[in-house]
């Protein structure tokens, strides 16, 4: 099981419902793609500050391999360990830009996916009397009709196809 934040927009224009709805869930895990692309990845999520200081210190090592006569094994390393910082604290980022923003942390859930985290964050944080109800027509054939367990999905029937 994975562990998922979920963060919700500063108050402002919409009711809480719609906080709800606008919710991003972001997951506690390595960020392959920021461990393999790393500014690329900073620039397509529009951390700047992170990738100046990225840049800086990818700088750095360059000039420091340069200047110094440092070994092409050290600078390697260096960049291995730049990757591995930013696949494992990607997600944070994210989620210390969006706070600065005025977004509030509301929930942590524990699910095996990101469609999971979504289902249950929805399910806590939606009162009682606002979560939708299925509801079943009268002339409805059988296999339609509700049954003992809610069928999430497009398939009537629990098994799928």
């Amino acid at each position: 099981m994975a562990f998922y934040q979920v963060l919700i927009p500063p108050p402002g224009a919409g009711g809480l419902r719609e906080e709800i709805e606008q919710a991003r869930v972001l997951p506690e895990s390595f960020t392959w793609s920021a461990f393999l692309f790393g500014g690329f990845w900073l620039l397509l999520k529009r951390l700047w500050l992170a990738f100046l200081l990225y840049g800086l210190a990818w700088g750095g090592i360059i000039y420091l391999q340069r200047q110094f006569g440092f070994s092409f094994a050290a600078v390697s390393l260096s960049h291995l360990a730049l990757g591995l910082f930013l696949g494992l604290e990607g997600q944070n980022l994210i989620a210390r830009k969006l706070m600065r923003k005025g977004w509030r942390l509301v929930d942590i859930v524990e699910a095996p996916d990101l469609s999971s985290a979504e289902r249950r964050y929805f399910e806590r944080a939606l009162p009682e009397g606002a979560a939708p109800r299925p509801v079943t027509p009268a002339n409805a054939p059988a296999r339609f009709a509700g049954g003992p367990t809610p069928v999430i999905g497009l398939f009537p029937e629990a098994s799928g196809r």
